[in-house]
């Protein structure tokens, strides 16, 4: 992920910190705002994604997203 890719990332899902790890060699989000509340917890939601791949990562914001709306 570079740079342009990191910006478009942060500016599709402002609710998240979207970081890569070089050191890990994987890429992090942590939700940002409120705790989440335990309804949001048992269904799904997450307050930090870790995926190795960028496809991972974008899929698991994604994934985030559809839970949410669907709450």
């Amino acid at each position: 992920m570079d740079d342009q890719e990191d910006l478009r990332l942060q500016l599709e899902y402002p609710t998240w910190h979207i970081r890569r790890i070089p050191a890990m060699d994987c890429f992090m989000a942590t939700r940002l705002g409120r705790p989440l509340t335990q309804r949001e917890l048992f269904y799904g939601l997450h307050t930090t994604i870790m995926k190795c791949t960028c496809e991972e990562f974008e899929e698991a914001l994604a994934d985030q997203r559809r839970i949410e709306e669907g709450l």
